[in-house]
């Protein structure tokens, strides 16, 4: 556009030059034609030199107001071409910015449409390395869980019967080191997972400054207008989307550290139960222990009893053997001597012949 107009003055001085150079010429040759008219007169001697004088400046003057007038003409004619090269100039001026103006919004559309683009991609969205290390934490969880799993499925073989203080203080010692593992493996994911998402942060941030470079290398916008495209818009994008991750892992965390807390609730509650049950075991055996302690007591009363019983039952059918005898002397039990001794007198009256049968004989 510059070089159109440097161009467009330089032909137009030109072109005054030259015609302002064709009047010089003109009048140099007018000059010289009435210089020799004015001899070629003198010479004829028709009229008086004065007269002649008169003519040809009555004639010069006739030329000079025609060279003024030419003059006047190539004057206004560059004074024309000038105003109209300025209102092409202008007009051209005008259409150039609102080529420019359409020009930069369809930049503008380009660039947010890309950014648009970059944002909406799955590797912005759901970063690869993200997905990643959240398979293998379900992965792990999962082992870990199995793990917790079988470990609590040895609480079987620690009850009564086989019941030990020491196994089963062990036992729960093993559950709370493996809820601490797996609480410790969930806060390790989140530390990755928050640094992951702060290198995906740097790829956004990176990727508006090569936006506002890229308007910048055109050399259509100033760093103002960059500036202004950019900062409202683009960080505000990141600001959003860094917002919704942020809130999605806070919920994360917060579902990991209440199911922390609800483990830890469950094995101590189920460690509780099962120290309950041992210690209802304990207090059962213990009453068990008392119980068949007093019943071998009686067993053995009631054998000692019996034996007695039998000892004096085998006396009373055989007296012949037992002439000499008169008062059975073994220990017994306080109640025992009078239940032997009516016994002993039941078996004496059976054995003596009745009174009235002895009469009659």
């Amino acid at each position: 556009m510059q070089e159109i107009k440097s161009r467009t003055s330089c032909d137009i001085k030109e072109l005054d030059e030259t015609l302002l150079s064709l009047e010089v010429l003109r009048a140099d040759k007018l000059k010289s034609v009435l210089e020799k008219y004015v001899i070629i007169i003198q010479k004829t001697s028709y009229l008086m030199q004065p007269d002649v004088y008169r003519l040809i400046d009555k004639e010069a003057m006739v030329m000079n107001h025609a060279l003024l007038g030419n003059k006047r003409a190539i004057a206004q004619l560059t004074v024309n071409l000038m105003e109209a090269t300025l209102q092409q100039e202008l007009s051209s001026r005008y259409r150039w910015w609102e080529l420019v103006n359409t020009w930069k919004t369809l930049k503008k559309e380009s660039v947010q449409q890309s950014f648009s683009e970059f944002m909406a991609s799955e590797s912005i969205q759901a970063p690869p390395a993200v997905q990643k290390e959240l398979q293998e934490m379900l992965k792990t969880q999962r082992g870990l869980q199995q793990k917790r799993l079988e470990h609590l499925c040895t609480i079987c073989d620690l009850l009564p019967p086989n019941y030990n203080k020491d196994q089963l203080t062990e036992w729960r010692s093993s559950l709370n080191s493996l809820n601490k593992q797996l609480d410790s493996y969930h806060m390790d994911c989140m530390m990755r997972i928050r640094l992951l998402y702060e290198k995906t942060w740097q790829e956004c941030l990176a990727f508006v400054q090569t936006c506002k470079k890229q308007l910048l290398d055109w050399k259509a916008f100033t760093e103002e207008e960059a500036e202004s495209l950019v900062n409202p818009a683009f960080f505000q994008g990141v600001g959003e989307l860094q917002r919704r991750v942020e809130e999605e892992l806070e919920l994360l965390d917060s579902s990991f550290e209440a199911l922390a807390k609800q483990t830890e609730w469950q094995s101590l509650n189920l460690f509780r139960y099962f120290q309950e049950a041992v210690w209802l075991w304990e207090a059962h055996q213990s009453m068990l222990s008392v119980q068949e302690v007093e019943l071998e007591k009686r067993m053995e009363e009631h054998r000692q009893r019996n034996s007695l019983e039998n000892q004096v039952l085998w006396s009373l059918e055989n007296p012949r053997r037992n002439e000499g005898w008169t008062i059975l002397r073994v220990p017994a039990v306080p109640g025992q001597l009078s239940e032997l001794n009516h016994h002993s007198d039941a078996k004496n009256q059976k054995n003596q012949p009745n009174k009235n049968t002895i009469n009659k004989i």
